[in-house]
């Protein structure tokens, strides 16, 4: 949505009441929990401070962090989508922890959808998918990410339902989120994404576009971290259940290698015969083979077949 630069009208400060309301919407619409005020109060009492006044302050500063009291905001147009429709919103501009000020949240219609600046200051407020490098690169130029594109499940987080709004790490960088988008599915109840078709999220906004690149002193974006704490926590157990399943088909392929022989999988065969990039919409992939080429032409992988074959027959006799 923003690969090209939008057009933003005049900045202007949130009255407090406003601020307080929006990040209080933030807190209702992603779930984000409230610090524990009743633990918070009995602290507070053991130290001789007020009860009510400490609550106040645990809530306030969990709305300070995302929205800063420094908070401005402003209108924009754009254009989205391959017909380029018009789209108009709001930008919430803030300055976290005295860094240069950044577009930490923008608003489509009802829908208040966080910047990669706020995502890498807040882990896990909203569901994490995960791709391959090559696909997240296409994802920057706009493109969608088809259903096959989505790794590391299923199981997929339980809160990644149609309409939501979700971010999307590499498996290079499983805990930095460099893209942020909407389902188009609900990717939650998917059991299968081998052989799908069609598109699970749509981009609205990535490292390196031009929401990302906006300051009001010309300041280029900042890059993003290397690891995030607090990110990937709910694949940790995929991840393990990846491992033992790996560990298993290892397992059987011990007991199967004498006298076995290696096929190609269904899935890269599939690949092979269907030239489309089923990963992101849009891309191709051709694969040049040379029958001369003994190791790779199906006659020469017949061949050599056939050679071990007649080896072990001689080393039998």
């Amino acid at each position: 949505m923003f690969k090209k630069k939008p057009n933003i009208k005049a900045l202007s400060p949130l009255r407090s009441s406003d601020r307080r309301k929006i990040a209080d919407q933030i807190i209702a619409d992603f779930n984000i929990e409230v610090p524990d005020t009743e633990k918070h109060g009995a602290d507070a009492v053991n130290a001789g401070e007020d009860t009510q006044a400490s609550a106040v302050t645990t809530i306030g500063t969990l709305r300070n962090s995302l929205l800063p009291e420094n908070a401005l905001s402003a209108r924009f147009t754009t254009t989205a989508g391959p017909n380029l429709s018009n789209v108009s919103g709001t930008l919430y501009v803030g300055a976290q922890h005295g860094e240069e000020q950044r577009v930490l949240w923008f608003k489509l219609g009802d829908q208040l959808i966080p910047t990669v600046y706020t995502l890498w200051k807040h882990p896990s407020i909203i569901p994490l998918l995960h791709t391959p490098e090559f696909v997240l690169q296409k994802l920057k130029t706009g493109a969608p990410l088809m259903t096959p594109g989505i790794q590391r499940g299923p199981p997929f987080p339980s809160k990644a339902a149609k309409g939501a709004v979700v971010a999307i790490a590499s498996l290079e960088k499983p805990s930095v989120p460099e893209v942020v988008g909407v389902c188009e599915i609900d990717v939650a109840a998917l059991q299968n994404v081998q052989g799908a078709k069609g598109h699970a999220v749509r981009g609205e906004h990535w490292l390196g576009d031009e929401l990302w690149a906006w300051s009001q002193n010309g300041i280029q974006g900042r890059n993003a971290p290397d690891d995030i704490k607090g990110w990937d926590m709910d694949n940790e157990a995929v991840a393990l259940n990846t491992d033992v399943s790996n560990l298993a088909l290892e397992e059987a392929d011990e007991d199967h290698e004498d006298g076995g022989v290696e096929l190609t999988s269904l899935s890269e065969e599939r690949d092979r015969k269907n030239n489309s990039n089923p990963f992101v919409e849009g891309e191709e992939v051709y694969e040049e083979v040379h029958t001369e080429d003994k190791a790779f032409s199906t006659k020469g992988r017949l061949s050599s077949l056939l050679d071990g074959v007649k080896l072990t027959h001689h080393r039998a006799r």
